[in-house]
């Protein structure tokens, strides 16, 4: 079982794991990343200034927005979304990904990691799955965390969009059976 892996079974997330961008189907998702590649244009990445809340505002419960600081290497929750503090069971605005892991061991630490990649990598990453949220019980969930950047080469920011749907006993059940969820990128 690789790093990652082992994580999300800490984190009790479930079938929760790394999906590649062609595979993400919830339409609020993709719309936001078409976003992100429309004002990327031909740059690697977008800058934080390009992302205009008024060209989303419907979506802005479901976005978050996270600050990437080097030396050290640090992630802080800038933005948070109604819909997302209350799925999370708090507003973690203003404080370090790592933090979660008070509230629901391992689950800051497998972010801060996720997050950590898509700083690193510098291009989208796309997750999803079903998992247990401390403010909504077993949820299906499926998110796009794109990079921003104020010069074009390194991630400043990470600009999250993620949906959330209630799962079913039998959906539970069935994602419970089938283990942590497939890592492909």
């Amino acid at each position: 079982m690789g790093e990652l892996e082992e994580l999300i079974v800490k984190a009790g997330a479930g079938s929760a794991g790394l999906r590649k961008l062609r595979d993400l189907s919830d339409p609020m998702v993709l719309e936001v990343l078409n976003y992100w590649y429309a004002k990327r244009g031909d740059r690697r990445m977008p800058r934080p200034q390009d992302m205009d809340p008024v060209d989303f505002a419907r979506h802005m419960p479901n976005l978050m927005m996270i600050q990437v600081d080097y030396e050290p290497f640090a992630l802080t929750y800038r933005l948070i979304g109604e819909e997302v503090a209350q799925v999370h069971g708090a507003n973690y605005r203003g404080r370090s990904v790592l933090e979660v892991d008070n509230v629901r061991s391992n689950l800051g630490s497998l972010l801060h990691e996720l997050y950590k990649a898509v700083a690193m990598l510098g291009r989208p990453v796309g997750v999803g799955g079903g998992m247990e949220f401390v403010g909504r019980g077993h949820m299906v969930f499926e998110a796009a965390y794109m990079p921003l950047s104020f010069d074009g080469e390194r991630t400043d920011r990470i600009f999250t969009a993620t949906s959330y749907k209630p799962l079913s006993v039998a959906q539970r059940f069935s994602i419970e059976s089938a283990g942590p969820g497939t890592l492909t990128v």
